[in-house]
């Protein structure tokens, strides 16, 4: 299964800027602890963005696609506004995610299509000059890479799913400094991963969803100890229908997952992992029937954010970005601007390196006159 595509804009030089303001709800959102801009980003139409990672202050990269056909994107921001860079010989490709571990390496994982052939992994690799691709297991005629975590040079992991006999299992990939090679997790199923976290060398977390005909799709966490993969109990909703989308860590004993529940109504889920169980936290009320939480990152124990959208409840419906934060005591959502003619979605959350954060997404105008385009947020001090 492709994860499904968003919906999202930047005021463009090129265009009439639309109005920015906070959510039509203000005043049901807590005041925000950072000041946050919508931040202009390349005029390339059908744009949506799916990853965010800073390295520094002076280099973010942002990654994602333009759909139909598919033309992989990587934006980069250099401490003064976004660019495009050259992605390499890349046709027919999606980037869903990225990671930055220095100046000259950074790496954006995602899928590429080939016709009859199936679809293929993509492992692409920032050398500090160019942005190339390099080779990484296709152990199916399916495979998809959904998230990626780096804890050095040389111990990077890549996750996602592949085709199998019941139409998807968990895939994840493994980079030692030299080469990608498949890491098993001798398990079965209906199984897709969608992110991964990595706390240290033998402490690291890949999460999606499962299917089972007893309970439907529900919540999966998978742990790395150094020597193997263990699935670790999540706990069953009885919606049966728990995906989970995101995940960030603040230690070992202290983890985030976010996702969502439900059919009708669809509401955002926030999942912790206290070093023992995992279980899912009160959400902050929103006056909606339809969110998703799709990103979350953990900067310490009492300041953790995440990023998402929900759909109003208006007679023509628009999607609304969504963004809330743990203080260390409770979940609340924060005002963040949006753009108002249209539909705004917000995909992944990543610290700048400055004391603030990414985010980013898409935008699409409520009367579709303009195609899909990329959608930048930053929070400031």
């Amino acid at each position: 299964m492709k994860n499904e595509l968003a919906i999202i804009l930047v005021c463009l030089s090129a265009l009439p800027c639309p109005s920015y303001g906070a959510d039509f709800s203000a005043a049901t959102i807590t005041a925000p602890e950072l000041a946050w801009s919508v931040v202009p980003s390349p005029r390339e139409g059908g744009v949506t963005l799916y990853g965010v990672a800073a390295f520094s202050s002076s280099q973010t990269w942002a990654v994602g696609d333009i759909y139909s056909p598919l033309v992989p994107i990587i934006y980069r921001w250099n401490g003064a506004g976004w660019t495009s860079v050259p992605v390499g010989t890349l046709p027919n490709s999606s980037l869903r995610d990225v990671v930055a571990i220095a100046a000259n390496d950074a790496w954006a994982v995602g899928y590429q299509e080939v016709g009859d052939d199936g679809d293929l992994t993509v492992t692409q690799h920032w050398d500090g000059l160019r942005w190339s691709r390099i080779a990484s297991p296709n152990p199916s005629t399916e495979n998809y890479l959904n998230g990626v975590a780096a804890l050095a040079t040389n111990d990077v992991w890549a996750v996602g799913h592949k085709g199998n006999s019941v139409l998807y299992g968990e895939l994840i990939l493994h980079w030692n400094g030299n080469a990608w090679s498949v890491s098993s997790t001798e398990q079965s199923g209906y199984r897709v991963l969608t992110d991964v976290a990595a706390v240290s060398p033998n402490d690291v977390w890949a999460i999606g969803y499962q299917f089972s005909f007893n309970h439907g799709y529900q919540g999966l966490a998978l742990h790395w100890n150094g020597t193997g993969w263990s699935d670790v109990a999540m706990p069953v909703t009885d919606d049966g229908y728990t995906l989970l989308n995101g995940i960030a860590a603040v230690s070992a004993s202290d983890v985030w997952a976010v996702g969502s529940s439900g059919v009708n109504p669809i509401k955002p889920l926030i999942a912790h992992w206290d070093g023992l169980t995992w279980s899912y936290l009160p959400n902050p009320a929103l006056p909606t029937d339809y969110a998703f939480l799709k990103s979350v990152t953990a900067l310490a124990p009492n300041d953790v954010w995440a990023a998402g959208y929900f759909t109003d409840r208006g007679v023509i419906a628009k999607d609304h970005n969504l963004v809330e934060h743990w203080d260390g005591i409770s979940w609340t959502r924060v005002a963040v601007p949006e753009i108002r003619q249209g539909n705004n979605e917000l995909w992944a959350i990543a610290p700048d390196q400055a004391g603030g954060l990414w985010t980013v997404g898409s935008f699409l105008t409520a009367d579709f006159s303009r195609p899909v385009t990329s959608l930048i947020l930053r929070g400031t001090h």
